[in-house]
């Protein structure tokens, strides 16, 4: 009897212990895609450029760059009126985001991390392509480092499921680190 009783609370035991191994990825607490980013970028990138986030309610969150300065209606037109448009993003594209975009015609970079919603990572990896070529069409034949650069961006589309766009110097660095990231 003293078997049958320590037989069933080994099986219960293990079975409770492989059901909390269980949880789904959906489950999962969500990841700070912004600070992915700023982990990954130099410490210049951090002090000067802007990301921008979506705060998980509706709105949007900003981190490095101006941020400090910024109010929460700033924050929502650099979304809107930038941010946004200028990846090709639109509202029930995504979950969550996270991204820094250079708004000068000067510059060509872009670090993105989008969760595309229910059946939209197509839509997300074509708009994020999109303004990829963009870049590079803009750049061809005015700044030629800056077109290396558009050249050799990288939108992919990591295991997790977001969609990472890499358009920066070191590119190949950030995007590691990125993944790494993510994978974590």
């Amino acid at each position: 009897m003293k078997r049958m009783l320590t037989a069933v609370l080994l099986a219960s035991m293990a079975f409770f212990t492989l059901a909390g191994c269980g949880k789904k990825a959906s489950d999962a607490a969500p990841k700070d895609y912004a600070q992915i980013i700023h982990d990954a970028r130099t410490d210049e990138d951090n002090e000067g450029m802007l990301i921008l986030s979506s705060n998980g309610e509706g709105g949007y969150a900003a981190i490095d760059g101006t941020a400090a300065e910024m109010t929460a209606d700033d924050i929502q037109a650099q979304a809107d009126n930038f941010i946004l448009p200028m990846l090709g993003l639109e509202a029930g594209d995504y979950d969550s985001f996270a991204a820094s975009v250079s708004i000068m015609n000067v510059r060509s970079y872009a670090v993105a991390i989008v969760k595309p919603a229910e059946g939209k990572t197509d839509a997300v990896q074509q708009a994020l392509e999109n303004y990829v070529t963009g870049q590079q069409l803009a750049m061809q034949n005015y700044l030629a480092d800056q077109y290396e650069i558009a050249k050799a961006a990288t939108v992919t589309t990591v295991p997790s499921g977001e969609v990472v766009l890499v358009c920066c110097a070191d590119a190949d660095t950030v995007l590691a680190s990125i993944e790494e990231a993510l994978a974590a």
